[in-house]
């Protein structure tokens, strides 16, 4: 069974909405043959035999075409029905309502010349080729009862009659033919379109989980496997010697212990849709990382940590040119980068193990040194943050920047 155009969840594409058009097309006829009907019954009124018959006919007809434009009812089976039994009682009335004889004469009923055809092309588009040939099929014997009614039998058929009488039939079973057959092609396009729809969705989910375990195989690898191959490589080095200190297995520890954490935070977190405007600095500075050569960095961020694209961007930047300090002075392969939020502001470290320096922004200045000054500090500050550099020669270094949120407090993911 075709649903009716009601019972549909249309969406956007040209068939639904040729069908929806469908539908609406066919409640303007219903207007139009009510007025056609008036016009036919004032103009006919003196000729026949029970006036006000015709203008039952018409307020019928009104008040039904008025009750299905207000409530806009779904087209069940019992709407349906109801609709082809006022035009068959349509049809009966107009054969009554004419002096005995008149269609024996040749004449048809007044009152069959529109109206009915309406409830063909509703079953036609309703229930789709079968229920507009049913429909059309009952109009086309409701003609025949309206000769009965007149007076004539159908053994009183001239030629000339039984070609009207045959010709209103067909022109009942073309109409819910014709709109049958449109109905199911529309039906058939939408369901055609819904499934290349669902079928384009699944395609972009299985993009997006492929994309998203590429991603994160490239950040393991990036990240916790490559430390771990440099504790193996360390701990068979330590292994083979006749002593070990403590703080080289202190440090190994840590190291394997940072990357657990790293490892767990990538496995763990929760995927995220980013809010409107705005992107995730988390993986801002995890492709980063991918992308700076000569240097093994780990990062670890709470969150992805929604920020504008702006902030992200310059951020991003700042935390380049760090990781660039890094490798061209610390004299050390690896550094870490740790992301956070602190109530209104996030906190991003770059920490090195290297060789350490004293800073001093004035002799950095004077010395023309000014990467970290102005590609770091001056980026920084320039988003109404602050960067504080702790530092120690031979302890290593670490770059702290931190950046208020605009607006509220940025989600933590």
């Amino acid at each position: 069974m075709t649903p009716s155009p009601q019972e549909r969840p249309y969406g956007g594409s040209e068939a639904e909405r040729a069908r929806a058009t469908l539908s609406l097309g066919i409640l303007v006829l219903r207007w139009a043959t009510v007025a056609w009907t008036a016009v036919l019954a004032a103009a006919t009124l003196s000729e026949l035999r029970h006036p006000a018959v015709a203008w039952v006919v018409v307020a019928a007809e009104a008040a039904w075409t008025a009750w299905l434009t207000a409530a806009r009812p779904a087209w069940s089976s019992p709407v349906l029905a109801a609709d082809l039994a006022l035009a068959v009682v349509l049809l009966a009335l107009a054969g009554y309502a004419n002096e005995p004889g008149r269609l024996a004469a040749g004449d048809r009923p007044v009152f069959s010349t529109a109206y009915p055809v309406v409830a063909a092309l509703t079953w036609g588009a309703c229930r789709g080729v079968r229920g507009g040939l049913a429909a059309g099929a009952t109009l086309g014997l409701a003609l025949l009862a309206a000769r009965v009614l007149n007076g004539a039998g159908p053994e009183e058929l001239r030629t000339a009659q039984a070609l009207g009488l045959a010709s209103g039939a067909v022109n009942f079973l073309l109409a819910g033919f014709g709109v049958g057959l449109l109905a199911r092609l529309l039906d058939r396009s939408a369901a055609q379109l819904r499934v290349a729809l669902d079928e384009s969705v699944r395609a972009r989910e299985r993009a997006a989980r492929l994309a998203e375990r590429e991603s994160l195989a490239r950040q393991i690898h990036d990240s916790v496997l490559q430390s771990l191959a440099m504790v193996h490589k360390r701990g068979r080095e330590l292994a083979a010697a006749e002593q070990v200190p403590g703080s080289e297995l202190v440090g190994l520890a840590e190291l394997a212990a940072g990357q657990e954490r790293a490892l767990r935070m990538l496995v763990l977190r929760p995927p995220g849709q980013p809010p409107q405007g705005r992107a995730a600095l988390r993986d801002a500075l995890e492709e980063l990382a991918a992308a700076t050569p000569g240097l093994r960095v780990t990062v670890s961020a709470v969150g992805p940590l929604w920020l504008p694209g702006g902030h992200v961007a310059e951020l991003r930047a700042a935390v380049r040119q760090a990781l660039d300090n890094v490798a061209g002075h610390a004299g050390t392969g690896a550094a870490s980068v740790f992301a956070e939020q602190d109530g209104a502001e996030v906190v991003v470290s770059v920490r090195d193990d290297g060789a350490g320096f004293a800073y001093d922004e004035a002799a950095l200045a004077a010395a023309g040194k000014m990467g970290l000054l102005w590609s770091v500090k001056g980026r920084v500050e320039q988003l109404g943050g602050t960067m504080r550099v702790d530092s120690t020669p031979g302890r290593g270094t670490e770059v702290e920047l931190r950046v208020p949120v605009p607006g509220e407090v940025a989600d933590r993911g």
